[in-house]
């Protein structure tokens, strides 16, 4: 496919695209710690066990993302490498409960959290596929007079213009594949409970030319743009693609031990042109000024579902969950769609979830006793 029909069909997805989004919408909810460990205000977070070197890196980057949250106090690393040095304490290799619990009680704190590096690596793999490509015959090409023709380069030179003939030819191509799993455990420092504990990997892989560049051309440039992907996104270096993975990978665990926004994706109910006024005023993230919209047509028509399902939606976004859910809940009764049926269910967990989340949020502001 020429270059010219690739970029073709790209616009075409693009207006696919444009008209395909023109009713989705996304909405942010805070989800609560996915265990309770808000009785451990104050923690330790130790280096993690694993290669040179890269052990620190992982515990700097789980103590940024760990402090951001504000769910905990967390011991500065300075602070904790001058105790446990003080005291002497060897925490080289394997960080065993008894350990933990003795660095814990040097620190001062409730809990400890340690872990492994289980794997950390990213290599490349040569391969070879066929591909066809233009190559020169040793000729030049002549008109119908058997003169060369010619043509011009870029520094407006003319030159005899090479013949070319198509062959399958063997061509090289790097495959980069890299994985990270890390493990953590989170230990109660006064009883040596393990009170949280967890797995996580991620991977990634990509293809390369030979040389290592990234072997893209415009019409996949422009394919990657429209989905969200960038070259910042699917990073070339294995520094990159190996950070990326461990960021992953502790995202897991601070979603565990802390609360954590979480985007959720739907979209509007088009209806009538009061309704989809209210569509474009959320489209613009003034969900007051949409919900205002929707509570006037739905007092002039209260049969009208699409405005029930939407109001729902702007309640939603405003964190007013039994409101939304009694206006999801009037939507699906007066139509049974799949649309209304699936944020009914959603609005129910997530009043669930809010009501974890005070009771988290109550438990930190307790005082120590």
């Amino acid at each position: 496919m020429s270059q010219i029909n690739k970029i073709g069909m790209i616009l075409f997805v693009i207006l696919a695209l444009f008209l395909a989004c023109a009713t989705k919408t996304a909405i942010q909810v805070t989800k609560p710690a996915e265990i309770d460990a808000t009785d451990l205000k104050r923690i330790a977070l130790l280096d993690f066990r694993g290669p040179e070197n890269v052990g620190s890196g992982i515990a700097s980057i789980f103590i940024s993302k760990l402090f951001k949250t504000k769910f905990y106090t967390l011991v500065e690393r300075a602070e904790l490498q001058q105790i446990l040095s003080e005291h002497a304490l060897n925490l080289s290799g394997a960080v065993d409960v008894e350990t933990a619990v003795e660095a814990g009680q040097l620190l001062g704190v409730q809990g400890v959290i340690v872990g492994d590096v289980i794997n950390y690596n990213c290599e490349d793999h040569r391969r070879t596929k066929k591909a066809k490509k233009k190559v020169w015959t040793g000729e030049y090409e002549k008109d119908e007079n058997g003169n060369y023709v010619y043509e011009e380069t870029l520094f407006g030179k003319k030159v005899k213009k090479k013949k070319y003939k198509e062959e399958w030819v063997d061509e090289e191509f790097i495959v980069r594949e890299a994985n990270v799993t890390l493990g953590f455990r989170l230990i109660e420092v006064e009883t040596g409970k393990i009170r949280a504990t967890r797995e996580a990997t991620h991977s990634h892989k990509q293809t390369l030319d030979a040389d290592h560049s990234s072997g893209k051309d415009l019409a996949e440039t422009l394919i990657k743009g429209l989905f969200g992907e960038s070259d910042h996104d699917s990073p070339n270096t294995r520094e990159e693609i190996l950070t990326r993975l461990t960021q992953r990978c502790i995202d897991d665990f601070v979603r565990m031990l802390a609360p954590h926004k979480v985007t959720i994706h739907t979209e509007f109910a088009k209806g009538n042109d009061e309704v989809n006024k209210g569509i474009e005023f959320a489209k613009k993230d003034l969900w007051d000024k949409a919900q205002l919209i929707w509570e006037q047509v739905v007092s002039k028509d209260p049969h009208n579902h699409q405005a029930w399902y939407n109001l729902g939606l702007a309640m939603e976004a405003q964190a007013f969950y039994e409101r939304a859910e009694k206006a999801y809940d009037r939507a699906a009764t007066l139509k049974t769609e799949d649309l209304y049926l699936e944020a009914l269910k959603r609005i129910r967990q997530e009043i669930e979830d809010n009501r974890k989340l005070r009771e988290q949020l109550q438990e930190l502001e307790e005082p120590e006793v």
